[in-house]
């Protein structure tokens, strides 16, 4: 029950902050996310896995990491609310730390396809009260390509 008022309450702040912010449907190659207008993503150069990063208005980053061996984002539960949730028709772990802007807010998939070897992560570290619920808001909108 504790859950579903905090996920309720999340929405309706992030809704009533974001309601004018002005979004667009960003194409990544591997995957599509309507990310802030005043947000920029870019591709970076990955070894073994496809990685960037996306930089908010104020400079803060966003990194991202489609590949096998992805950050699992393996957060403190003491200092980090970490909760399960369907995006894309797929299971997702979401991590944001208790105190905003001390710790790391994200989104991890254990496996984007049948054979469970691609994984996913898209985070940021010491975010502000404001991107920290933005980048809640826009991974919601995450639409993987096959």
């Amino acid at each position: 029950m504790k859950r579903l008022i905090f996920i309720f309450l999340a929405i309706s702040l992030i809704s009533c902050e974001t309601e004018n912010a002005g979004f667009e449907v960003v194409d990544v190659e591997k995957f599509t996310i309507q990310l802030p207008k005043t947000w920029n993503a870019s591709i970076q150069q990955g070894y073994d896995s496809f990685v960037g990063q996306i930089e908010t208005k104020d400079n803060q980053v966003i990194t991202f990491d489609l590949g096998w061996y992805s950050d699992r984002l393996d957060v403190d539960p003491a200092e980090h609310d970490i909760n399960l949730m369907i995006i894309d028709n797929k299971k997702a772990k979401s991590v944001r730390p208790k105190n905003f802007g001390q710790g790391t807010t994200g989104v991890y998939f254990d496996s984007l396809e049948v054979t469970k070897s691609n994984k996913f992560q898209m985070s940021g570290n010491n975010l502000s009260s404001y991107n920290q619920k933005l980048l809640l808001k826009v991974v919601g909108s995450l639409e993987f390509k096959d």
